[in-house]
């Protein structure tokens, strides 16, 4: 995995630092991997919702072309 180098506010820092020392994270590194999937999981989904307003596709469609996905013969799918 690629290592990045950043600067964070000293705020962010002490609570990350805490969850490190409560044992809630291994070590730092792995508290700011987490923070990271959980921010892109939360704009992915915001621009999924922002998506499906723009075009019109209602929840109750989009979990049924889901399933239909689901239930698809993966050499249908890479076709």
């Amino acid at each position: 995995m690629p290592k990045v180098s950043a600067q964070i506010p000293e705020d962010i820092y002490k609570r990350i630092d805490e969850e490190v020392r409560l044992g809630i994270f291994q070590n730092t590194s792995e508290a700011i991997n987490a923070a990271l999937k959980k921010t892109y999981a939360e704009k992915s989904r915001a621009y999924l919702r922002w998506l499906m307003k723009k075009e019109d596709v209602s929840e109750k469609s989009m979990l049924r072309e889901l399933k239909t996905c689901r239930t698809l013969p993966l050499r249908v799918l890479t076709a």
